[in-house]
Protein backbone atom coordinates (compact mmCIF):
# COMPACT_ATOMS: atom_id res chain seq x y z
CA UNK A 1 0.00 0.00 0.00
CA UNK A 2 1.22 3.69 -1.15
CA UNK A 3 3.11 5.72 1.83
CA UNK A 4 1.41 8.76 2.08
CA UNK A 5 2.50 11.66 5.07
CA UNK A 6 -0.27 13.66 6.63
CA UNK A 7 0.42 15.68 9.15
CA UNK A 8 -1.81 17.20 11.89
CA UNK A 9 -4.81 15.64 13.18
CA UNK A 10 -7.01 16.74 10.41
CA UNK A 11 -4.95 15.39 7.79
CA UNK A 12 -4.84 12.31 9.35
CA UNK A 13 -8.57 12.32 9.72
CA UNK A 14 -9.30 12.57 6.08
CA UNK A 15 -6.81 10.12 5.13
CA UNK A 16 -8.30 7.05 7.48
CA UNK A 17 -12.41 8.26 7.64
CA UNK A 18 -13.11 6.69 4.73
CA UNK A 19 -10.70 3.65 4.22
CA UNK A 20 -11.89 0.09 3.84
CA UNK A 21 -11.79 -2.17 6.99
CA UNK A 22 -9.99 -4.93 6.17
CA UNK A 23 -11.58 -8.30 6.67
CA UNK A 24 -10.03 -12.02 6.31
CA UNK A 25 -11.31 -13.22 3.35
CA UNK A 26 -12.45 -16.63 4.79
CA UNK A 27 -14.66 -14.30 7.41
CA UNK A 28 -16.19 -12.20 4.23
CA UNK A 29 -17.01 -15.42 1.48
CA UNK A 30 -18.95 -17.11 4.26
CA UNK A 31 -20.92 -14.52 5.44
CA UNK A 32 -21.86 -13.37 1.86
CA UNK A 33 -22.23 -16.98 1.79
CA UNK A 34 -24.56 -17.06 4.83
CA UNK A 35 -26.86 -14.10 3.08
CA UNK A 36 -26.87 -15.53 0.07
CA UNK A 37 -28.69 -19.10 1.60
CA UNK A 38 -30.96 -17.42 4.03
CA UNK A 39 -28.98 -18.54 6.94
CA UNK A 40 -30.30 -16.27 10.36
CA UNK A 41 -28.30 -14.35 12.46
CA UNK A 42 -28.05 -17.01 14.93
CA UNK A 43 -25.64 -19.12 12.66
CA UNK A 44 -23.87 -16.03 11.54
CA UNK A 45 -23.06 -14.80 15.04
CA UNK A 46 -19.67 -17.26 15.25
CA UNK A 47 -18.46 -15.95 12.16
CA UNK A 48 -19.56 -12.14 13.35
CA UNK A 49 -17.82 -12.64 16.30
CA UNK A 50 -14.16 -14.47 14.77
CA UNK A 51 -13.22 -10.94 12.87
CA UNK A 52 -12.97 -7.92 14.41
CA UNK A 53 -13.38 -5.10 12.24
CA UNK A 54 -15.92 -6.96 10.98
CA UNK A 55 -17.81 -7.01 14.36
CA UNK A 56 -16.88 -3.48 14.91
CA UNK A 57 -18.58 -1.92 11.84
CA UNK A 58 -21.51 -3.63 12.94
CA UNK A 59 -21.46 -2.46 16.23
CA UNK A 60 -20.94 1.16 14.95
CA UNK A 61 -24.07 0.88 12.73
CA UNK A 62 -25.94 -0.21 15.49
CA UNK A 63 -25.01 2.38 17.43
CA UNK A 64 -25.60 5.08 14.62
CA UNK A 65 -29.33 3.49 14.02
CA UNK A 66 -30.43 3.35 17.95
CA UNK A 67 -32.15 6.35 19.22
CA UNK A 68 -31.59 6.17 23.17
CA UNK A 69 -27.80 7.36 22.70
CA UNK A 70 -27.78 6.40 26.88
CA UNK A 71 -28.33 2.74 25.84
CA UNK A 72 -25.31 1.87 24.59
CA UNK A 73 -24.91 -1.09 22.59
CA UNK A 74 -21.19 -2.98 23.58
CA UNK A 75 -21.98 -6.42 21.85
CA UNK A 76 -21.36 -7.02 18.28
CA UNK A 77 -23.45 -9.66 18.88
CA UNK A 78 -26.57 -7.83 20.38
CA UNK A 79 -25.61 -5.07 17.45
CA UNK A 80 -26.08 -7.83 14.69
CA UNK A 81 -29.41 -8.19 16.19
CA UNK A 82 -30.48 -4.69 15.60
CA UNK A 83 -28.59 -4.31 12.38
CA UNK A 84 -30.11 -6.90 10.62
CA UNK A 85 -29.09 -8.92 7.34
CA UNK A 86 -30.29 -6.02 5.48
CA UNK A 87 -28.06 -3.76 7.31
CA UNK A 88 -25.03 -6.07 7.33
CA UNK A 89 -25.75 -6.19 3.45
CA UNK A 90 -25.02 -2.09 2.96
CA UNK A 91 -21.89 -2.77 4.85
CA UNK A 92 -20.39 -5.38 2.67
CA UNK A 93 -18.67 -2.63 0.35
CA UNK A 94 -17.06 -0.94 3.19
CA UNK A 95 -15.18 -4.17 3.74
CA UNK A 96 -12.16 -5.08 2.18
CA UNK A 97 -10.78 -9.01 2.14
CA UNK A 98 -7.52 -9.81 2.61
CA UNK A 99 -5.60 -13.72 2.48
CA UNK A 100 -3.28 -14.87 4.65
CA UNK A 101 -0.48 -16.53 3.13
CA UNK A 102 3.00 -17.60 5.81
CA UNK A 103 4.96 -17.51 2.96
CA UNK A 104 4.14 -14.09 1.52
CA UNK A 105 2.24 -11.82 4.14
CA UNK A 106 3.61 -8.45 3.89
CA UNK A 107 5.21 -6.33 6.06
CA UNK A 108 1.64 -3.74 6.95
CA UNK A 109 -0.70 -7.04 7.26
CA UNK A 110 1.74 -8.19 9.59
CA UNK A 111 1.88 -5.67 11.53
CA UNK A 112 -1.79 -5.14 11.60
CA UNK A 113 -2.15 -8.42 12.59
CA UNK A 114 0.11 -8.17 15.53
CA UNK A 115 -1.71 -4.92 16.63
CA UNK A 116 -5.04 -6.78 16.91
CA UNK A 117 -3.47 -9.32 18.87
CA UNK A 118 -2.56 -7.18 21.01
CA UNK A 119 -5.41 -5.82 21.86
CA UNK A 120 -6.83 -9.33 21.80
CA UNK A 121 -4.31 -9.96 24.84
CA UNK A 122 -5.42 -6.64 26.38
CA UNK A 123 -8.90 -7.74 26.22
CA UNK A 124 -8.23 -10.88 27.40
CA UNK A 125 -6.47 -8.81 30.09
CA UNK A 126 -8.95 -6.76 31.40
CA UNK A 127 -12.15 -9.35 31.08
CA UNK A 128 -10.29 -11.34 33.82
CA UNK A 129 -9.64 -8.51 36.13
CA UNK A 130 -13.07 -7.19 35.63
CA UNK A 131 -14.55 -10.36 36.18
CA UNK A 132 -12.66 -11.10 39.93
CA UNK A 133 -14.38 -7.74 40.79
CA UNK A 134 -17.80 -6.71 38.73
CA UNK A 135 -18.39 -10.35 36.82
CA UNK A 136 -21.30 -9.28 35.33
CA UNK A 137 -19.47 -6.59 33.12
CA UNK A 138 -16.50 -8.70 32.11
CA UNK A 139 -18.47 -8.75 28.66
CA UNK A 140 -18.33 -5.39 27.58
CA UNK A 141 -15.41 -4.42 28.92
CA UNK A 142 -13.89 -7.16 26.62
CA UNK A 143 -15.15 -5.65 23.36
CA UNK A 144 -14.32 -2.21 24.99
CA UNK A 145 -10.41 -2.78 25.31
CA UNK A 146 -10.47 -4.76 22.27
CA UNK A 147 -11.93 -1.69 19.97
CA UNK A 148 -10.15 0.83 22.05
CA UNK A 149 -6.97 0.65 19.68
CA UNK A 150 -9.16 0.44 16.03
CA UNK A 151 -7.62 3.69 14.37
CA UNK A 152 -3.86 2.21 15.52
CA UNK A 153 -4.72 -1.06 13.58
CA UNK A 154 -5.58 0.96 10.46
CA UNK A 155 -2.57 3.27 11.00
CA UNK A 156 -0.54 -0.11 10.84
CA UNK A 157 -1.95 -1.17 7.80
CA UNK A 158 -2.27 1.88 5.84
CA UNK A 159 0.77 4.09 7.26
CA UNK A 160 3.14 1.23 8.08
CA UNK A 161 6.65 3.53 7.75
CA UNK A 162 5.45 5.86 9.97
CA UNK A 163 3.96 3.49 12.33
CA UNK A 164 7.69 1.36 12.27
CA UNK A 165 9.49 4.65 13.29
CA UNK A 166 7.54 5.41 15.74
CA UNK A 167 8.21 2.21 17.00
CA UNK A 168 11.54 1.69 16.72
CA UNK A 169 11.60 5.37 18.68
CA UNK A 170 9.59 3.91 21.60
CA UNK A 171 11.92 0.85 21.76
CA UNK A 172 14.95 3.60 22.59
CA UNK A 173 13.12 4.67 25.18
CA UNK A 174 11.46 7.93 24.07
CA UNK A 175 8.62 9.27 25.44
CA UNK A 176 5.08 8.30 23.60
CA UNK A 177 4.17 11.54 23.38
CA UNK A 178 7.01 13.10 21.88
CA UNK A 179 7.27 10.51 19.26
CA UNK A 180 3.46 10.56 17.87
CA UNK A 181 3.65 14.75 18.10
CA UNK A 182 7.10 14.61 16.40
CA UNK A 183 5.94 11.86 13.46
CA UNK A 184 2.46 12.52 13.32
CA UNK A 185 1.77 15.85 14.43
CA UNK A 186 -0.79 15.19 16.90
CA UNK A 187 -1.81 12.17 19.31
CA UNK A 188 -2.63 8.74 18.10
CA UNK A 189 -5.44 8.73 20.79
CA UNK A 190 -6.61 12.13 19.69
CA UNK A 191 -7.05 10.59 16.05
CA UNK A 192 -8.93 7.58 17.95
CA UNK A 193 -11.34 9.44 19.47
CA UNK A 194 -12.70 11.62 16.63
CA UNK A 195 -12.44 8.72 14.35
CA UNK A 196 -14.77 7.47 17.08
CA UNK A 197 -17.25 9.97 16.55
CA UNK A 198 -17.12 9.60 12.68
CA UNK A 199 -17.67 6.33 12.87
CA UNK A 200 -20.44 6.44 15.14
CA UNK A 201 -18.87 4.36 17.97
CA UNK A 202 -20.99 3.77 20.92
CA UNK A 203 -20.16 6.23 23.57
CA UNK A 204 -19.28 3.66 26.61
CA UNK A 205 -15.67 3.33 23.90
CA UNK A 206 -15.51 6.77 23.79
CA UNK A 207 -15.60 7.22 27.15
CA UNK A 208 -12.30 5.89 27.64
CA UNK A 209 -10.16 8.20 26.15
CA UNK A 210 -11.97 10.99 28.51
CA UNK A 211 -9.32 12.14 31.28
CA UNK A 212 -12.67 12.44 33.58
CA UNK A 213 -12.00 8.28 33.21
CA UNK A 214 -8.72 8.14 33.02
CA UNK A 215 -6.11 8.79 35.55
CA UNK A 216 -3.49 11.02 34.90
CA UNK A 217 0.62 10.53 35.89
CA UNK A 218 0.15 11.85 39.48
CA UNK A 219 -3.21 10.15 40.42
CA UNK A 220 -1.69 6.87 38.87
CA UNK A 221 1.21 7.29 41.22
CA UNK A 222 -0.94 7.60 44.41
CA UNK A 223 -2.89 4.74 43.61
CA UNK A 224 0.70 2.49 43.00
CA UNK A 225 2.17 4.23 46.32
CA UNK A 226 -1.50 2.28 47.82
CA UNK A 227 -0.12 -0.90 47.02
CA UNK A 228 3.71 -0.49 47.84
CA UNK A 229 3.56 -3.32 49.94
CA UNK A 230 3.64 -6.86 47.75
CA UNK A 231 3.21 -8.79 50.78
CA UNK A 232 0.37 -6.51 52.24
CA UNK A 233 -3.63 -5.82 50.84
CA UNK A 234 -3.10 -2.44 49.28
CA UNK A 235 -4.50 0.44 51.71
CA UNK A 236 -7.66 2.10 50.78
CA UNK A 237 -7.88 5.92 50.01
CA UNK A 238 -10.54 8.09 50.82
CA UNK A 239 -9.22 10.63 47.69
CA UNK A 240 -13.16 11.34 46.35
CA UNK A 241 -11.47 11.40 42.62
CA UNK A 242 -9.42 7.83 42.97
CA UNK A 243 -12.47 6.04 44.66
CA UNK A 244 -14.86 7.35 41.12
CA UNK A 245 -11.65 5.91 39.43
CA UNK A 246 -11.16 2.82 40.73
CA UNK A 247 -14.96 2.34 40.79
CA UNK A 248 -14.88 2.52 36.97
CA UNK A 249 -14.43 -0.77 35.04
CA UNK A 250 -12.95 1.48 32.59
CA UNK A 251 -9.78 1.89 34.62
CA UNK A 252 -8.88 -2.00 33.78
CA UNK A 253 -9.38 -1.50 30.47
CA UNK A 254 -6.84 1.70 30.51
CA UNK A 255 -4.01 -0.65 32.55
CA UNK A 256 -4.88 -3.67 30.27
CA UNK A 257 -4.45 -1.94 27.40
CA UNK A 258 -1.11 -0.43 28.82
CA UNK A 259 0.50 -3.88 30.14
CA UNK A 260 -0.41 -5.86 26.84
CA UNK A 261 1.37 -3.03 24.64
CA UNK A 262 4.73 -2.82 26.93
CA UNK A 263 5.10 -6.64 27.23
CA UNK A 264 5.41 -6.73 23.57
CA UNK A 265 7.48 -3.83 23.08
CA UNK A 266 10.17 -4.40 26.24
CA UNK A 267 8.95 -8.16 27.26
CA UNK A 268 7.70 -8.92 30.21
CA UNK A 269 10.20 -8.14 32.56
CA UNK A 270 9.83 -4.53 31.74
CA UNK A 271 10.19 -2.33 34.87
CA UNK A 272 6.99 -0.17 33.88
CA UNK A 273 4.66 -3.23 33.93
CA UNK A 274 4.90 -4.20 38.32
CA UNK A 275 3.99 0.16 38.76
CA UNK A 276 0.41 -1.23 36.75
CA UNK A 277 -0.24 -3.98 38.41
CA UNK A 278 0.10 -2.07 41.52
CA UNK A 279 -2.24 0.39 40.15
CA UNK A 280 -4.74 -2.20 39.41
CA UNK A 281 -4.05 -4.01 42.52
CA UNK A 282 -4.70 -1.07 44.37
CA UNK A 283 -7.96 -0.45 42.19
CA UNK A 284 -9.06 -4.49 43.01
CA UNK A 285 -7.59 -4.31 46.32
CA UNK A 286 -6.19 -7.52 46.51
CA UNK A 287 -2.79 -8.82 46.35
CA UNK A 288 -0.41 -7.87 43.61
CA UNK A 289 0.97 -11.24 43.01
CA UNK A 290 -2.83 -11.95 42.28
CA UNK A 291 -3.05 -9.24 39.50
CA UNK A 292 0.15 -10.60 37.91
CA UNK A 293 -0.95 -13.97 38.10
CA UNK A 294 -4.21 -13.28 36.33
CA UNK A 295 -2.54 -11.36 33.49
CA UNK A 296 -0.52 -14.19 32.64
CA UNK A 297 -3.46 -16.75 32.91
CA UNK A 298 -5.54 -13.78 30.28
CA UNK A 299 -2.86 -14.01 27.93
CA UNK A 300 -2.48 -18.11 28.11
CA UNK A 301 -6.28 -17.86 26.98
CA UNK A 302 -5.86 -15.29 24.45
CA UNK A 303 -3.55 -17.13 22.63
CA UNK A 304 -5.70 -20.09 22.79
CA UNK A 305 -8.54 -18.31 21.57
CA UNK A 306 -7.23 -15.31 19.19
CA UNK A 307 -4.40 -15.96 17.59
CA UNK A 308 -4.77 -14.36 14.54
CA UNK A 309 -0.76 -14.29 13.60
CA UNK A 310 0.82 -11.39 12.72
CA UNK A 311 3.71 -12.02 15.40
CA UNK A 312 4.37 -15.02 18.68
CA UNK A 313 1.51 -14.18 21.48
CA UNK A 314 2.80 -12.78 24.63
CA UNK A 315 2.05 -16.56 26.36
CA UNK A 316 4.89 -17.62 24.86
CA UNK A 317 7.37 -15.45 26.46
CA UNK A 318 5.99 -16.95 29.39
CA UNK A 319 7.88 -20.11 28.75
CA UNK A 320 11.09 -18.30 28.38
CA UNK A 321 13.40 -19.87 30.68
CA UNK A 322 15.78 -16.50 30.06
CA UNK A 323 12.56 -14.52 30.64
CA UNK A 324 14.29 -11.87 33.28
CA UNK A 325 17.52 -12.37 31.85
CA UNK A 326 16.81 -9.99 28.46
CA UNK A 327 19.22 -7.31 29.11
CA UNK A 328 21.81 -9.36 30.56
CA UNK A 329 24.63 -11.64 28.27
CA UNK A 330 23.47 -15.40 28.53
CA UNK A 331 26.11 -17.39 30.56
CA UNK A 332 28.21 -19.53 28.18
CA UNK A 333 28.40 -22.56 29.05
CA UNK A 334 32.00 -23.95 29.06
CA UNK A 335 32.70 -26.18 26.85
CA UNK A 336 34.20 -29.72 28.83
CA UNK A 337 37.91 -29.76 28.38
CA UNK A 338 37.75 -33.85 27.67
CA UNK A 339 35.36 -33.21 24.68
CA UNK A 340 37.08 -30.82 23.14
CA UNK A 341 40.43 -32.60 23.09
CA UNK A 342 38.53 -35.01 21.45
CA UNK A 343 36.84 -32.63 18.89
CA UNK A 344 40.39 -31.66 17.64
CA UNK A 345 42.30 -34.93 17.82
CA UNK A 346 38.94 -35.71 15.33
CA UNK A 347 39.55 -33.65 12.86
CA UNK A 348 42.59 -34.98 11.37
CA UNK A 349 45.24 -38.03 12.11
CA UNK A 350 48.29 -36.29 11.39
CA UNK A 351 48.67 -34.87 15.07
CA UNK A 352 52.67 -36.06 16.12
CA UNK A 353 53.62 -37.25 19.97
CA UNK A 354 54.57 -33.76 21.01
CA UNK A 355 51.31 -31.94 19.81
CA UNK A 356 49.05 -34.56 21.18
CA UNK A 357 50.90 -34.20 24.89
CA UNK A 358 50.50 -30.24 24.28
CA UNK A 359 46.62 -30.40 23.63
CA UNK A 360 46.44 -33.11 26.99
CA UNK A 361 48.55 -30.45 29.00
CA UNK A 362 45.78 -28.11 28.20
CA UNK A 363 43.04 -30.61 29.05
CA UNK A 364 44.66 -31.22 32.39
CA UNK A 365 45.32 -27.99 33.35
CA UNK A 366 41.22 -27.04 32.72
CA UNK A 367 40.04 -30.14 34.49
CA UNK A 368 42.19 -31.25 37.69
CA UNK A 369 40.58 -28.36 40.33
CA UNK A 370 43.46 -29.68 42.73
CA UNK A 371 46.42 -29.57 40.01
CA UNK A 372 49.86 -27.70 41.47
CA UNK A 373 52.41 -29.27 38.66
CA UNK A 374 52.19 -31.54 35.81
CA UNK A 375 54.93 -32.73 33.42
CA UNK A 376 54.25 -34.58 30.12
CA UNK A 377 56.79 -36.98 29.14
CA UNK A 378 57.76 -38.53 25.90
CA UNK A 379 59.68 -42.05 26.30
CA UNK A 380 61.44 -43.79 22.96
CA UNK A 381 64.28 -45.48 22.36
CA UNK A 382 64.80 -45.84 26.01
CA UNK A 383 65.08 -42.56 26.65
CA UNK A 384 63.07 -40.01 28.75
CA UNK A 385 62.98 -36.50 28.14
CA UNK A 386 60.23 -34.30 29.36
CA UNK A 387 57.99 -32.19 26.30
CA UNK A 388 56.24 -29.93 28.39
CA UNK A 389 55.74 -29.02 31.89
CA UNK A 390 53.30 -26.48 34.31
CA UNK A 391 53.76 -24.97 37.44
CA UNK A 392 57.82 -25.93 37.75
CA UNK A 393 60.42 -23.92 37.65
CA UNK A 394 61.97 -25.34 34.62
CA UNK A 395 65.41 -24.65 35.87
CA UNK A 396 64.74 -27.65 38.70
CA UNK A 397 62.75 -29.40 36.63
CA UNK A 398 66.29 -29.21 34.16
CA UNK A 399 68.02 -30.64 36.92
CA UNK A 400 66.43 -34.41 37.59
CA UNK A 401 67.75 -36.72 35.73
CA UNK A 402 65.02 -38.19 34.27
CA UNK A 403 67.24 -41.08 32.46
CA UNK A 404 68.62 -42.73 35.52
CA UNK A 405 67.34 -45.90 36.58
CA UNK A 406 63.32 -46.14 38.20
CA UNK A 407 61.64 -48.93 38.97
CA UNK A 408 58.46 -46.41 38.46
CA UNK A 409 59.64 -44.76 35.82
CA UNK A 410 60.72 -48.65 33.64
CA UNK A 411 57.05 -49.40 34.09
CA UNK A 412 55.28 -46.61 32.84
CA UNK A 413 57.43 -46.78 29.49
CA UNK A 414 56.84 -50.58 29.27
CA UNK A 415 53.61 -50.72 29.83
CA UNK A 416 49.90 -48.56 30.31
CA UNK A 417 49.46 -47.66 33.96
CA UNK A 418 48.42 -45.75 36.71
CA UNK A 419 49.74 -44.91 39.31
CA UNK A 420 48.70 -42.58 42.91
CA UNK A 421 51.12 -41.52 45.77
CA UNK A 422 49.15 -40.29 48.37
CA UNK A 423 50.86 -37.88 50.95
CA UNK A 424 51.48 -40.75 53.17
CA UNK A 425 53.50 -43.13 50.66
CA UNK A 426 55.34 -40.20 48.14
CA UNK A 427 57.80 -40.15 50.71
CA UNK A 428 58.88 -43.49 51.25
CA UNK A 429 58.86 -44.07 47.21
CA UNK A 430 60.78 -41.45 45.87
CA UNK A 431 63.74 -43.75 45.88
CA UNK A 432 61.92 -45.27 42.98
CA UNK A 433 61.43 -42.29 41.28
CA UNK A 434 64.28 -41.01 38.99
CA UNK A 435 67.34 -38.84 40.75
CA UNK A 436 66.28 -35.65 41.72
CA UNK A 437 62.88 -35.86 41.41
CA UNK A 438 62.00 -35.83 44.80
CA UNK A 439 63.44 -32.38 44.71
CA UNK A 440 60.92 -30.63 42.90
CA UNK A 441 57.94 -32.22 45.32
CA UNK A 442 55.95 -29.93 47.24
CA UNK A 443 55.75 -31.17 50.86
CA UNK A 444 52.15 -32.48 51.52
CA UNK A 445 51.34 -33.09 47.92
CA UNK A 446 50.22 -36.41 45.95
CA UNK A 447 51.28 -37.52 42.92
CA UNK A 448 49.72 -39.40 40.46
CA UNK A 449 51.67 -40.60 37.21
CA UNK A 450 50.00 -42.39 34.08
CA UNK A 451 51.48 -43.66 30.53
CA UNK A 452 50.12 -44.82 27.49
CA UNK A 453 51.78 -45.66 24.10
CA UNK A 454 50.69 -43.14 21.68
CA UNK A 455 52.65 -44.56 18.73
CA UNK A 456 54.23 -48.12 17.88
CA UNK A 457 57.44 -46.68 19.47
CA UNK A 458 56.79 -43.75 21.65
CA UNK A 459 55.14 -43.67 25.30
CA UNK A 460 53.93 -40.42 26.70
CA UNK A 461 54.34 -39.94 30.93
CA UNK A 462 52.04 -38.05 32.78
CA UNK A 463 53.56 -36.35 36.23
CA UNK A 464 50.77 -34.58 37.81
CA UNK A 465 51.02 -33.40 41.66
CA UNK A 466 48.00 -32.01 43.23
CA UNK A 467 47.82 -30.30 46.48
CA UNK A 468 44.39 -32.14 47.72
CA UNK A 469 43.02 -35.35 47.71
CA UNK A 470 43.05 -36.94 44.04
CA UNK A 471 39.60 -38.26 43.79
CA UNK A 472 37.50 -40.72 41.59
CA UNK A 473 36.06 -37.34 39.56
CA UNK A 474 39.77 -36.53 38.92
CA UNK A 475 41.31 -39.85 38.13
CA UNK A 476 38.28 -40.33 35.81
CA UNK A 477 38.35 -37.05 34.05
CA UNK A 478 42.42 -38.05 33.96
CA UNK A 479 41.78 -41.72 32.22
CA UNK A 480 39.33 -40.23 29.07
CA UNK A 481 42.31 -37.69 28.70
CA UNK A 482 44.95 -40.09 28.46
CA UNK A 483 43.22 -42.48 26.62
CA UNK A 484 42.33 -40.00 23.71
CA UNK A 485 45.64 -39.54 22.24
CA UNK A 486 46.74 -43.50 23.23
CA UNK A 487 47.93 -45.39 20.21
CA UNK A 488 44.76 -47.24 20.69
CA UNK A 489 42.49 -44.52 20.13
CA UNK A 490 43.79 -44.00 16.91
Amino acid sequence: MKETSPTGLNEWLHFLKDKKFPVREKHLSRLKNQIKNGDTLDNMRDNIASDPLLAFAILNEANRNIRNKNNDITSPLHAAAIVGINGIVRLLPNFAPYYLDPKQTSPHLSAFLSEVQTSYEAASIAKLWVSKKQPSGSDDIFWITLFRDTAKWLLWLYAYPTMTRINQRLKKGEAASHVELSELGCRIDEITARLFILWHTPHRIVEGFYSKNVPNSSELQTLAHLAHDIDQLPNLTENKRLTILINNPLIFSYCANKVAHEAHLTGWDSKHLPFLYRVVAASMHCYLSEITYTAHIATVQSARHYNIGGKAPLAQQLLNPDLYLRYAPKPKTPNCPVSSLKKALNKHSLFDTKQKANMALKAITKSIPSLKHCIIFKHANHKTLPLYQSGYEINKVKMVKWNTHSSVFSKLSQQATAVHFSNKTLESAQVSLPYGADKILEKNSQLVLLSTQVTQKETVIFWIETSAAFNQKDYTTLKKIVSAISHRAA
